[in-house]
């Protein structure tokens, strides 16, 4: 446990004390990231002070405890929540950056050194929920973002008001959601496709009212859907979609005892702690148990089967490939520290044709 050091200590001391202080609570990993928003603000008001003090063990703590948060980022983009992990690494750097320059901190610093333990998320929710993993991911995206920012001014860089992050691309010609006639924009109820990549399915979203569909997964960059259409008359592999559902987190899996049976976990479009229209009710939402839609998808025969769901995994694949190459740049360390040396920077020649002419701008969804 931290504590300040006796009085009559020299200022010296005592900076270097606290300095061990905050580092060591940067490389915790049971403190909320609120309190380390608190700690990054009291290490930015110390360091232009404590050049001394702030030493080379020191940044190796620092550079330790990011590259693990990398790793624990990195398998974000496999899990639940990749179609919105960019939009929240951008909403939460502007928040970080906000916290850590602001003019003066939210509480004691008493209580940044001495810390109370983060909470866990309520025991009413199943652990397996992709709300749990929501809640997760936030927090982790906040530890993420504060130990990527102190890098950067701990080597005495500037923060970008945005983190580095590639623009989107467009989507390739022989891809699945350029056959079936959809933009970026996403699907809507009513909205006409080209179903000639579809599998006609069963499904009862009532007990006794079983409906035929045809299936089909699809991604635009890093976004994904799941769709149930309904085939047109008179026009052959043509149709409109009467359901939409994410393609992330939807962890498809064929039936043990049924193999013309796919089951698919259908969670909500976003998570409602991002959104401000949603806060008011949040805890009114976390009183019940939220539990995640599941659809089971009934193929004329196995092989059809197999054939959706191979297309979820390669979708969903496509999906989290395109997630991963936007956040290459905000994953390079040496570019972190050393903004100069970035591949986004408009000096850098390779780059410079491809990329926009300001650095960190590109928070595109």
């Amino acid at each position: 446990m931290c504590s300040f050091p006796p009085l009559g200590r020299s200022p010296r001391a005592h900076r270097s004390e606290v300095l061990d202080a905050l580092v060591s609570l940067f490389c915790r990993s049971n403190i909320s990231a609120e309190t380390l928003w608190d700690g990054g603000w009291l290490l930015h008001q110390l360091l232009p002070y404590s050049e001394a003090e702030f030493n080379s063990q020191h940044r190796k703590m620092l550079k330790d405890s990011y590259r693990s948060c990398t790793r624990d980022l990195v398998e974000q983009i496999r899990g639940s929540w990749p179609d919105i992990l960019i939009k929240v690494l951008c909403d939460g750097w502007k928040m970080c950056k906000k916290a850590i320059e602001a003019p003066s901190l939210r509480k004691e610093p008493k209580y940044i050194l001495l810390p109370l333990q983060m909470s866990s998320s309520d025991d009413a929710i199943p652990s397996d929920s992709s709300y749990v993993a929501g809640e997760r991911m936030w927090e982790m995206v906040k530890v993420f973002v504060l130990l990527h920012q102190l890098q950067i001014f701990s080597f005495g860089g500037i923060l970008p008001e945005q983190p580095y992050i590639y623009p989107p691309t467009d989507a390739p010609e022989n891809s699945r959601a350029r056959t079936a006639g959809l933009d970026a924009l996403g699907p809507k109820p009513g909205t006409k496709l080209n179903l000639v990549d579809a599998v006609p399915c069963r499904i009862a979203f009532e007990r006794g009212k079983e409906r035929h569909f045809c299936f089909l997964a699809i991604s635009v960059g890093i976004s994904g859907w799941l769709l149930l259409a309904e085939e047109l008359p008179q026009k052959e592999h043509q149709g409109v979609v009467r359901v939409a559902a994410p393609l992330a987190g939807s962890n498809p899996r064929v039936d043990d005892k049924h193999s013309r049976w796919l089951h698919l976990r259908i969670r909500p479009s976003t998570l409602p702690f991002l959104d401000p229209a949603k806060s008011a009710s949040h805890g009114e939402l976390k009183t019940k148990a939220l539990v995640d839609g599941r659809w089971t998808l009934a193929f004329r025969d196995e092989q059809a089967c197999n054939s959706a769901f191979s297309m979820v995994l390669e979708e969903i694949n496509l999906q989290c490939n395109e997630v991963e190459r936007r956040l290459k740049p905000l994953l390079d360390l040496e570019g972190a520290v050393d903004p100069a040396n970035h591949p986004l920077n408009p000096s850098k020649a390779s780059f410079s044709s491809a990329m926009p002419p300001k650095p960190g701008v590109s928070c595109q969804f």
